[in-house]
């Protein structure tokens, strides 16, 4: 009994200082993949004075290791190995967002984008350009889909018939049963003129048992061996078909007036991604301007609350040498109030424009992106209406749009009012034959075309009541006259599109010009006002109404600038002149995805 309480208290020493030698090892801290590269060349973060080193436990001042303190007596995680550490950080590698690379600064912070730089980003890293770069590779399925009928066609088979017929008188000389045998092997094609080809190589074997009643029969048919029965017959043949259509789609014309169509919607999808795309460039201009805004309205909010907190000051002062009442520097308290608030509200409104462009731009999220600096303000140039339309004309891409429309409806009337017409068709066949008991023997005579067979077939195919075709020929008159007036609609809307933008340009500056001076002239009345209001010659309500003024007449000069290039950049729309303007290959762009796609691999994330 004792040696076994011994084994009990020895074993159950091992297992507690085996938990506690397991609980002494730290674990390693778990990778949880939230951490991110917001673009190339930047340091990862945790690496560097932040990084976790491995699995080492603390030590003492002797460089002992020390065991963590635990609660309890149960024992802590296993550690990972490096192999599982390092299967870790691939996984959360794999998983991290891959976002795009702002141009950087001296300092390695984001710097102010020019206009070409907004450009390039966009077209870059927008998620939305990458699914409608690959929405284009997709545009020619049709086409495609179509042409795949003209492919050639190799076909292979084997048919077998036993077939067993009710005797009745004389059946010994035509027989009653028949087994028949056919191998074949083809070649066919239709092709887009409408002609359909067909080369043929079969043998066909027969076997009945005609005359096998008759002894003699029997042995002149098994060679003059009567234990063996009559051979079978074996017929090999070399057949050419040949069919063509000489009507409804003689030699293919409706084929090919749809193989246009079908090219034509290609390009049409293509045109509608390039004026997508200039509208969505237009689009983040826009936004990235609004944030420049947004962070003048900040700007103009510090300096109100500066100026509301200055003047209160004043006030305060004021009514220690009784110059002021008391209820004065309450109004001032409560002005002070306002202008946090507004302050608070015109930062919450930039970091939520911060972040939609940087969403549009596929940048990282706490990106300290800055608006425009430095937008051009000179006069507009001189602008021809009559070339800028006829430009608009021949390279919009709306416009080229429903002018292809337009020739899709043309082909598709001329398809309808051909499917009106009877189906013509003409074809025949050639077989060179010959037969033999044995397979291998039955092609003997088969290239000297000595017992040719010959086939002629002309079709007249008309269906009564076709009100099938005489439907798709009325919507096609009626399409092809709708897209005409929308022809005419549009020519005159870019018409006018252009005289509207000549006009805003004009409109915007002389507003830039007039909010310039108004911004100087409510200056000087402010600063005026605050010398004189310090001498007690004005009330606070009037230093509080030229503050208001000059905030305002600051945000509209921002306000007028960004105007300004908003309304040069929507003439360069309607024009249809940016890409050009800024150096873009919007083709090159659009076709850029094409070798990734090719590489892309759907089972790696």
């Amino acid at each position: 009994m004792r040696l076994v309480r011994r084994l009990t208290v020895a074993f159950a020493l091992s297992g507690a200082l085996c938990a506690l030698s397991l609980y002494a090892q730290p674990a390693e801290p778990e990778n949880t993949g939230e951490e991110s590269r917001y673009f190339e060349g930047a340091p990862e973060r945790g690496a560097g004075a932040n990084e976790t080193p491995d699995a080492t436990p603390p030590a003492d001042e002797d460089g002992a290791a020390r065991p963590e303190s635990a609660a309890g007596d149960a024992p802590g995680p296993v550690a990972p190995s490096a192999a599982e550490r390092e299967a870790a950080r691939t996984a959360s590698d794999e998983t991290r967002p891959a976002y795009g690379a702002p141009p950087l600064d001296a300092n390695g912070r984001p710097r102010p984008l020019t206009i070409e730089e907004t450009i390039r980003l966009v077209l870059d890293n927008n998620n939305l350009v990458r699914i409608r770069q690959l929405e284009i590779l997709k545009s020619d399925t049709q086409l495609l889909k179509d042409e795949a009928r003209y492919s050639p066609v190799l076909e292979g088979g084997y048919q077998s018939r036993d077939t067993t017929d009710k005797p009745y008188p004389g059946y010994l000389s035509q027989g009653n049963v028949t087994d028949t045998d056919r191998l074949y092997a083809k070649y066919k094609q239709l092709f887009i003129t409408g002609t359909y080809f067909e080369l043929q190589a079969s043998d066909s074997r027969l076997d009945t048992n005609r005359n096998e009643g008759n002894i003699f029969n029997t042995i002149a048919g098994s060679g003059g061996d009567p234990l063996r029965p009559a051979r079978p017959l074996h017929e090999g043949a070399l057949t050419i078909v040949l069919q063509q259509e000489l009507l409804r789609n003689a030699f293919g014309a409706n084929q090919a007036r749809l193989n246009e169509i079908y090219r034509n919607q290609a390009a049409i999808d293509r045109q509608n991604l390039i004026y997508d795309l200039t509208r969505l460039v237009v689009q983040t201009m826009v936004d990235y301007w609004a944030l420049s805004i947004a962070e003048e309205n900040v700007r103009s909010s510090e300096e109100l609350l500066r100026n509301t907190r200055n003047v209160r000051a004043i006030t305060i002062q004021k009514r220690g040498i009784g110059l002021a009442e008391s209820f004065e520097v309450n109004q001032w308290n409560a002005l002070a109030s306002a202008a946090q608030i507004r302050l608070d509200q015109s930062q919450l409104e930039r970091n939520n424009r911060r972040r939609q462009l940087l969403r549009t731009m596929n940048l990282a999220p706490e990106l300290p992106l800055t608006g425009a600096a430095n937008l051009p303000s000179d006069p507009p140039g001189s602008y021809d209406v009559d070339a800028d339309v006829e430009r608009a004309y021949n390279t919009r891409p709306d416009f080229r749009s429903i002018r292809l429309q337009m020739a899709n409806a043309r082909k598709a009337y001329e398809i309808s009012e051909n499917q009106l017409l009877p189906s013509v068709t003409v074809g025949g066949s050639y077989s060179s034959r010959d037969y033999g008991r044995h397979a291998n023997t039955s092609w003997n005579d088969v290239p000297n075309g000595r017992y040719p067979d010959l086939s002629l077939q002309f079709k007249v195919e008309y269906p009564l009541w076709n009100e099938d075709a005489r439907v798709e020929a009325r919507n096609a008159r009626i399409s092809l006259r709708q897209l005409s007036i929308q022809e005419t609609e549009l020519r005159r809307q870019i018409r006018d599109e252009i005289v509207e933008g000549q006009e805003s340009i004009k409109a915007a500056y002389s507003a830039l010009q007039n909010a310039r001076i108004a911004l100087d002239e409510t200056r000087r009345f402010y600063e005026g006002l605050v010398f004189r209001y310090r001498q007690g010659r004005f009330t606070a309500v009037a230093v509080k109404e030229a503050l208001d003024s000059l905030v305002n007449a600051r945000q509209s000069t921002n306000e007028a600038v960004i105007n300004y290039n908003i309304a040069l950049v929507r003439y360069d729309l309607t024009r249809n002149i940016i890409f050009e303007k800024y150096g873009v290959d919007i083709e090159s762009v659009i076709d850029r995805v094409q070798g990734d796609q090719e590489a892309y691999d759907p089972d790696r994330p």
